[in-house]
């Protein structure tokens, strides 16, 4: 079975759907960022209790997904990565699963040099599974 994480920002949320979509119909079994009712990074619960709780579980949810994956695709529309994408991939380094990228590019060096492979369609990323 072929397993796949997706890690990418909100913003391209319909983009990254269509994408994982297109993998799901070849067999892929893809694990996405929980957008369902995506927060802003701003959103307050009446509790800060209850806004760190909920902002913990979509982090630890996202981490084991990125552990039971066998590999790691960063969705860096407009070389464009995160924070939270930022500690995902440095995640995935930790436990040693190759991260393959939309694009060579993140933003930043230091990240760029975790990606291991580009696979700018979801069919490329195909033949790299």
């Amino acid at each position: 079975m072929r397993t796949v994480v997706i890690c990418g920002s909100k913003k391209f949320r319909h983009e990254l759907r269509a994408f994982a979509a297109e993998l799901e119909k070849q067999g892929v079994v893809v694990f996405e960022p929980n957008f369902k009712e995506p927060l802003p990074e701003y959103f307050k619960a009446d509790s800060e209790n209850i806004t760190q709780i909920i902002f913990k579980g979509l982090t630890l949810e996202h981490f084991d997904w990125i552990r039971k994956a066998d590999v790691c695709f960063v969705y860096n529309q407009d070389d464009y990565v995160g924070t939270s994408v930022t500690m995902e991939m440095a995640y995935a380094s930790a436990l040693s699963k190759p991260i393959y990228a939309l694009n060579s590019k993140t933003g930043d060096p230091c990240r760029d040099t975790l990606i291991d492979k580009v696979a700018s369609t979801h069919q490329e990323l195909l033949k790299l599974l």
